[in-house]
């Protein structure tokens, strides 16, 4: 989640993940791994910094979206980042059932 593009971060970060790990793209685990932790990668809803959450909170007439003094205190925070580990976990379930 360092860059907006998601496909900058995977082919930043995954390659050395996945050495650091002791696997290689062909072994079997390292394909689930890879397929599995993509949704890792995503970080639009866990830093304020997205326009489009930037422009949610921004319209919001009620004024009950708000983002606090601090970097993580959003409402967009524990839904994203159940979000994540939801899919990250599913990922390796399904992997595991179909590789």
């Amino acid at each position: 989640m360092l860059l907006y593009s998601q496909a900058a971060t995977t082919k930043a970060l995954i390659p050395s993940v996945i050495l650091a790990m002791g696997l290689t793209p062909s072994h079997p685990h390292g394909v689930a791994t890879i397929i599995a932790s993509f949704a890792a990668t995503s970080a639009l809803f866990v830093l304020p910094t997205y326009p489009t959450l930037l422009g949610a909170v921004q319209m919001d007439d009620t004024g009950s979206t708000q983002i606090g003094k601090y970097v993580f205190n959003h409402p967009f925070l524990i839904p994203g980042v159940l979000a994540i580990a939801f899919s990250v976990g599913f990922g390796f379930l399904f992997t595991s059932l179909w590789l």
